[in-house]
């Protein structure tokens, strides 16, 4: 009777084991045959940013990937770098360490590695290059600190392009300068083009006399003063080249470069923009400084979405159509319904006045195409955006919301990059959970005895159970003989 009872409580070990076991086989066959991960990071640290995945994904030839880190390997490095490789098997990468392989780091001219401290912990930080080779052609990240996903990817943007783009930035009337630092000035948008494989420029028409022929796109950041008939013709006829224009206007008494914009159906006010937008208040921004939240649809607003973008000082833009259909146009960003268009400059307290007001929303950014069936002048694919604000590209905007992210695709949209339009990758806060040396003693034995503690109580729970049915069982056969003889 006992030994046919151990026999089948046996039997069931036996099949429970073997169940346990095949179960967990077929999940890990599964697992190897369809990798999924899940990210449950608030942040999204362990998956790569929109922009980088698009990046990745503009990557049609083998990219090798060489890290020279001290020590030949970094563990942050080395994970991010696979989420590279998981998005596109092109990319590989490999980790060399420049001490023990010296004439290899000497043929890159690897001089940039070492250590560096976490300004906030004190923790000590490995650095080094990165060298990205597709074919013939190489990009470097050296910064003196440990790789980020931005360094990769922008790397990476330089080396999926197969032209080279030349944005110029046009100057003579006061424009804002792209090496201006001050809060209004272009020197982040610049840098922020360079990264990206960009060649930033400045050009004077009335100096230079011509567009150069190099020019991908023209930004004409702020004008104070309206520009000569000369200079208004040269880019209109850059336009009806099939060229790419990009005007930044700001309210008056700055220029409005309307004898150029009512050659391409675009009408700049005479006002400035007023937004009550209650949101904004809760951001701690005036009413002078319109929000925009919500987009039209476009190649350069299909990313944007969930971004707020800040036009602090903006005039009214409005497109007005060309009556024979040569030009389109489309009202890219508009203001919130609880803003309008002022006309009364002068006044310190403004109210919206529906005889002599437009009342919101109000369109602050236009965009006008043509091309060599319908364009003036026989055009032939010309692009045109005009904003009503220069400020939300300056050294102080740039970084705010989804502002850099426009002036970029912007740029992008202009220059025919339409692949690499995205939402930038943004750093993650750095939030180091800081201990005192108790506090990480008591952490380090916690989660040492923890787990251990957990499963001997499980044993021991476990053992208790069965010890009680096992009783329970003797007990019930002691009184029912009948039972036990059935049992056996």
């Amino acid at each position: 009777m006992k030994r046919s009872r151990l026999s089948r409580y046996g039997a069931n070990s036996l099949f429970s084991v073997a169940l346990l076991v095949g179960t967990l086989g077929i999940v890990n066959y599964l697992a190897v045959r369809h990798d999924r991960r899940w990210d449950m990071t608030a942040e999204g640290l362990n998956t790569l940013a929109e922009q980088s995945m698009v990046a990745a994904d503009a990557i049609v030839d083998d990219v090798l990937i060489r890290a020279f880190y001290p020590g030949g390997d970094d563990g942050a490095l080395r994970r991010l770098l696979e989420l590279y490789e998981d998005r596109n098997p092109r990319i590989r990468h490999e980790f060399i360490d420049p001490d023990r392989q010296p004439q290899l780091a000497e043929q890159f001219e690897v001089t940039e590695y070492g250590l560096t401290a976490n300004p906030l912990t004190g923790q000590g930080l490995a650095f080094g290059t990165l060298i990205l080779e597709r074919g013939e052609r190489m990009e470097r990240v050296e910064t003196g600190a440990p790789a980020s996903e931005e360094d990769i990817t922008n790397a990476l943007i330089r080396l999926a392009r197969d032209r080279f783009e030349t944005v110029y930035f046009i100057e003579g009337h006061g424009e804002k300068t792209v090496q201006g630092q001050e809060p209004d000035g272009l020197d982040t948008a610049r840098a922020r083009l360079e990264r990206e494989g960009y060649t930033v420029g400045t050009i004077n028409l009335i100096v230079d006399q011509a567009v150069p022929d190099d020019a991908s796109v023209l930004v004409w950041p702020g004008p104070r003063t309206e520009p000569f008939d000369e200079e208004v013709a040269m880019v209109d006829a850059y336009l009806n080249d099939g060229g790419s224009v990009l005007v930044m206007l700001d309210p008056p008494p700055a220029a409005s470069l309307g004898s150029l914009l009512s050659r391409w159906s675009i009408e700049p006010g005479d006002d400035f923009v007023v937004d009550v937008n209650p949101l904004g208040r809760l951001m701690g921004i005036g009413p002078e400084v319109p929000l925009v939240t919500e987009y039209t649809f476009h190649a350069i607003t299909s990313r944007m979405h969930g971004l707020m973008t800040f036009f602090p000082l903006a005039r009214s833009i409005t497109g007005v159509g060309a009556p024979d259909g040569a030009v389109t146009t489309l009202e890219l960003l508009r203001s919130s319904a609880r803003s309008w268009a002022e006309t009364d400059l002068e006044s310190t307290e403004a109210g919206l006045d529906p005889e002599v007001d437009r009342a919101g929303p109000v369109g602050i950014g236009v965009v006008a195409t043509a091309d060599s069936a319908a364009g003036p002048e026989s055009a032939e694919s010309a692009r045109l955006v005009v904003l009503g604000d220069s400020d939300f590209a300056g050294n102080g905007f740039f970084p705010q919301q989804g502002n850099g992210d426009l002036f970029l695709n912007i740029v992008r949209w202009l220059a025919e990059d339409e692949s690499f339009i995205a939402v930038s990758v943004r750093a993650p806060d750095d939030r180091p959970l800081l201990l005192t040396p108790t506090g990480a003693a008591v952490t380090g034995y916690l989660a040492i005895w923890l787990p251990l503690a957990t499963i001997v109580a499980a044993g021991i729970v476990v053992w208790w159970t069965r010890r009680e049915d096992a009783a329970k069982s003797r007990r019930e056969d002691a009184a029912n003989p009948r039972r036990e003889d059935a049992a056996s």
